[in-house]
Formats: structure tokens, C-alpha cells, sequence
């Protein structure tokens, strides 16, 4: 899909895990290659509420780490900070930016982990309305 300019646009799901420090890098690259604007959104999910400022906080600063060096790629992009389960508020916002491609991040859990707790790439992957790249 593009946007009401003509230019194409790309999802990163980040949570500032290091397990997301690899979907960044890509989620840069990609956006640099095919010069597609970058949404960077960074969801808290209501586990984290009991510590709302302290997460608050968190994610400002990586979204800010993240919008340096998409800058300094000559990426466009905007950060948005969402609330709510974080693999529906991911495709939510690729549906709204109307994205191309999401980029995100596998933590490694075991499959029991997914089972008991759901997986939010596993999530993403079955309910995107675009692409979704699954970073390791």
C-alpha cells in the first residue's frame, strides 16, 4: 500500500529489548534501500503499568536512539509510543500508517513460552495486513 504521497512505508515494532537491537538495525537498512518512511512504534503493555513513568521513560529513550540513527541514514521517520497488548497495537498501527512491511523482533522463547504467553511476532505474522519480517 502507499501513502497519500506516494511513498511507501515500513512498521518497526521495538520494545528496546535486546532482542529487538537486530530488527532495528534491518528495519534501518531496509528503510534506507527502499527509501520507504519508517513508523517506529514502541508499545507498553499493560504488565509494565505498575511502573507507567519508569516505562514512559524507557521507551522515550530508545525511540529517541532509534530516530538518531534513521536520521543519520537519511531515513524519514516518526516514532509512535502506543498503550494496550502489544501484537494487536503493532498490526493496528500498520493498518493506520498503511504500511508495506512490518519489522520485528523474535525474542527466542521456547514454544512452551509461546504457548502459555503468545508470541507477538507469531501474532503479527497472522493477523498483518502487509508483509511482516521476522527478525532473529
Amino acid at each position: 500500500m502507499k501513502e497519500m504521497d506516494g511513498t511507501m512505508s515500513l512498521v518497526l515494532a521495538t520494545d528496546g529489548m535486546p532482542h529487538t537491537s537486530k530488527a532495528v538495525d534491518y528495519a534501518l537498512e531496509y528503510a534506507r534501500l527502499h527509501q520507504e518512511h519508517l513508523f517506529v512504534v514502541y508499545v507498553i503493555s499493560p504488565r509494565k503499568e505498575e511502573n507507567r513513568e519508569g516505562a514512559l521513560n524507557e521507551a522515550k529513550q530508545h525511540m529517541e536512539e532509534v530516530r538518531n540513527r534513521a536520521m543519520e541514514h537519511g531515513v524519514e521517520v516518526t516514532t509512535l509510543l502506543e498503550s494496550g497488548p502489544p501484537a494487536e497495537s503493532c498490526v493496528a498501527v500498520a493498518e493506520r500508517v498503511g504500511a508495506s512491511v512490518i519489522v520485528v523482533g523474535t525474542s527466542g522463547k521456547t514454544v512452551l513460552d509461546r504457548v502459555l504467553i503468545g508470541s507477538v511476532s507469531e501474532h503479527v505474522v497472522r493477523n498483518a495486513p502487509c508483509t511482516v519480517i521476522v527478525v532473529k
